[in-house]
């Protein structure tokens, strides 16, 4: 880079922008200088707060007009290709929300279209950039376990932090758009909320797994109880399908390993006293418990703790990453926003050093991949090997 300070387009303005803005903020060398969104009195307003000066309703025009180093694509998942295709033929560095694309084609057309203008494209893969997850990494790198060889993650209810007034907000995909419902707009088919969370879990399944590629998905389908007038009036945008897939377990390319997933939460009928995200570790001289995105209730010795390390002969170790809490879950461990501004940071590391990002366009078609597999064994009721996948498959 030419200049020490990398401007910053944002185009799509919803309940994550804040935590993106956050990420460009605080980091010296970055300054969000214009804002896109089609709803203008959103944008106008997000631009008045944050003091930007420069508002845009067409993202072309933003592109062409606005003197920026960087867009920040957070729109629905059908517009984030024909977006980071257009920020790249535009000779802009780009960050772009998950899934990062809704077939293999359309991702590798992007990845394409990166190379051959040579910027920089981070998928916001905000799992990998947790500190809970990070010193679990770490520790697995250390050989505080041994060798890793099973990974078991837990999705329980993700509960919304209490308001001043003391109640519960209104759930994080309430007020969410009916893109996310839409099973072409949102890329899952018959399974939106699948596709658009079950990258999450797959770029952490290998991220703990010391980056072993997963080779065979197996999705375990099961029906659900409809819910009562009462559970939909404070349910999200996500309805309780007549379908679902509870426990997803995978097998990675070296096969002595092997991975599962359970889901219970309200919006799947089940109940699990287990908050949010977590995942289990298991090597082979110990053990890793970690929290993840809205992670509450790990204890241990009656102490909630955010990370436990037990190892074979050895006395447990217990962590906690006390970064100020979650700005939308109640739960300590912080990926709004803490763990998003850590994405946003190395992204403006990577280009002022010139030096490739943790997680690009390339891991974001993986776990793409990796999602569509789930849906097609959903459908055939059969394993299905990654390179099953066509190209051009999509789940609508």
């Amino acid at each position: 880079m030419n200049s020490e300070t990398v401007k910053v387009g944002m185009v799509g303005l919803g309940l994550v922008a804040n935590s993106h803005f956050k990420g460009y903020a605080t980091h010296q060398h970055a300054q969000v200088v214009a804002v896109c969104d089609t709803d203008r009195t959103r944008a106008e307003a997000f631009a008045a707060k944050h003091g930007i000066a420069n508002v845009y309703t067409s993202y072309e025009e933003m592109l062409q007009k606005a003197d920026i180093d960087i867009v920040d694509i957070a729109t629905p998942t059908f517009l984030h290709i024909p977006m980071t295709k257009k920020a790249a033929e535009a000779g802009k560095h780009i960050h772009c929300e998950k899934p990062f694309c809704r077939s293999i084609a359309e991702g590798q057309e992007a990845c394409q279209a990166v190379r051959r203008r040579g910027v920089k494209l981070v998928v916001g893969e905000t799992y990998v950039f947790i500190a809970s997850h990070l010193k679990a990494r770490q520790l697995i790198e250390e050989g505080a376990i041994g060798r890793p060889l099973q990974i078991r993650q837990r999705h329980g209810p993700w509960l919304r932090r209490k308001s001043k007034s003391g109640g519960r907000t209104s759930a994080k995909r309430r007020s969410a758009p009916g893109w996310r419902m839409d099973g072409e707009k949102s890329g899952g088919g018959d399974y939106p909320w699948i596709f658009d969370h079950a990258v999450h879990f797959f770029a952490t399944a290998e991220f703990f797994m010391l980056d072993r590629k997963i080779a065979e998905v197996y999705a375990v389908v099961g029906t659900c109880q409809r819910q009562s007038e009462k559970e939909q009036a404070q349910g999200s945008t996500y309805s309780l399908p007549e379908v679902d897939i509870p426990i997803i377990t995978w097998k990675y390319e070296d096969t002595d390993c092997q991975g599962v997933w359970l889901r219970a939460e309200r919006l799947n009928g089940k109940y699990d006293y287990m908050h949010g995200f977590s995942t289990a570790i298991i090597g082979a001289r110990g053990m890793i418990e970690v929290l993840g995105e809205g992670g509450h209730n790990l204890l241990w010795e009656n102490q909630q703790q955010h990370l436990v390390l037990h190892r074979d002969g050895q006395q447990t170790r217990c962590f906690r990453f006390d970064e100020g809490g979650d700005d939308i879950w109640d739960s300590d461990i912080c990926y709004y926003s803490q763990g998003h501004i850590n994405q946003i940071h190395h992204l403006i590391d990577s280009i002022l050093a010139d030096t490739e990002p943790r997680y690009t366009g390339v891991d974001g078609v993986h776990a793409v991949r990796c999602t569509l597999a789930t849906i097609l064994s959903a459908r055939e009721g059969r394993p299905i090997q990654l390179h099953e996948i066509p190209a051009d498959y999509t789940a609508y």
